[in-house]
């Protein structure tokens, strides 16, 4: 009666075995990764199956098998390391309002002591759908020259100054709101790009060009030996505006028509500032008050913490102090 009992539960065993390799899709010299998947599908449509049923059947270690139902595979050291640098570079754009591309958040990393090419935090940001909005550029204006009228480039392009308060440039910026127009005056050292000064206005004007000199010339404590640079704009060719900086011992520089390549870190600058507030706030732009605070607060962050690839990554702010303590002992 014992031996009989034996064969019978052996018979099931061999039947249970059976249906599970007519069953399961996959034979013993299937890999590990498609056994484990064949395996968890199996025990989910058949679940009066066990584990050691299924494992020993296929040939695939239990422990292994465990460990891959309840997500306790053990990751390569690359996969480590991509999951650190996507958490890392996830939390730099977010930090960043979503305006930091591959290179700022390379240096980014860099400053935290971890080194990868922009390559791959390109990969990584569209892996993980992080876009920067697009800048669009605007169209190069064609423009005859007649050089013997115009007024001394001084600056040249030579954009890359070694001190602050050599070079200083300007222009306008239109935001027009809900029909009206508001214009921006914004003054730059080049040294570091660094925002000194800036008025909003409704009406362009030499005035708000002259105001927003006077502004940025007091808190540099007066400057001597400064170059002003900016475009032909009746504004900085007045009479007014010309006479005014002479009396401060300040040079004046100006674009050729047409060139403006001529102030292009100004050019770059007012369209960063589009990109990364203008064109993300405008919609709550209700009057100028309101504008300049938002403008205030960008510009802030501008000067203080945004990572600046001219300056070797180091914000405006940064890279002038750096400067005044080196220099100024």
């Amino acid at each position: 009666m014992i031996k009989k009992a034996q064969l019978f539960e052996e018979n099931i065993k061999l039947k249970r075995k059976l249906f599970i390799f007519e069953n399961i899709g996959i034979g013993t010299y299937a890999t590990i990764k498609e056994k484990e998947v064949a395996a968890k599908s199996f025990m989910e449509k058949y679940p009066s199956y066990t584990p050691y049923e299924i494992c020993t059947t296929i040939g695939l270690s239990r422990g292994t098998f465990y460990n891959f139902l309840h997500n306790k595979v053990k990751k390569t050291w690359f996969e480590e390391k991509e999951e650190l640098l996507t958490k890392e570079i996830i939390r730099i754009f977010q930090e960043s309002d979503g305006l930091y591309g591959q290179d700022r958040i390379a240096v980014a990393l860099k400053n935290i002591g971890i080194s990868t090419r922009p390559e791959t935090v390109s990969k990584i940001m569209k892996k993980n759908g992080l876009k920067v909005l697009s800048v669009q550029k605007r169209p190069k204006t064609q423009i005859k020259r007649d050089r013997q009228h115009y007024y001394r480039n001084l600056l040249k392009r030579q954009f890359n100054q070694d001190e602050p308060n050599k070079v200083w440039v300007s222009d306008f910026l239109e935001i027009r709101r809900n029909g009206v127009s508001y214009y921006l005056c914004v003054i730059l050292d080049l040294f570091a790009r660094r925002v000194i000064a800036w008025r909003l206005s409704h009406k362009r004007s030499d005035n708000l060009a002259l105001c927003t000199f006077k502004d940025a010339f007091e808190i540099r404590n007066e400057p001597t030996n400064l170059l002003f640079h900016t475009d032909q704009g009746a504004e900085f060719t007045s009479h007014k505006f010309i006479e005014s900086l002479k009396s401060c011992g300040v040079k004046q520089s100006f674009s050729y028509p047409g060139s403006p390549n001529d102030n292009a870190c100004m050019e770059g600058f007012y369209s960063i500032l589009r990109r990364e507030e203008i064109n993300i706030h405008i919609e709550n732009y209700d009057n100028s008050m309101v504008i300049k605070e938002y403008l205030q607060k960008y510009f802030n962050k501008y000067n203080e913490t945004r990572i600046h690839t001219s300056n070797n990554g180091l914000p405006p702010k940064v890279k002038e102090d750096e400067w005044f303590k080196n220099n100024l002992k």
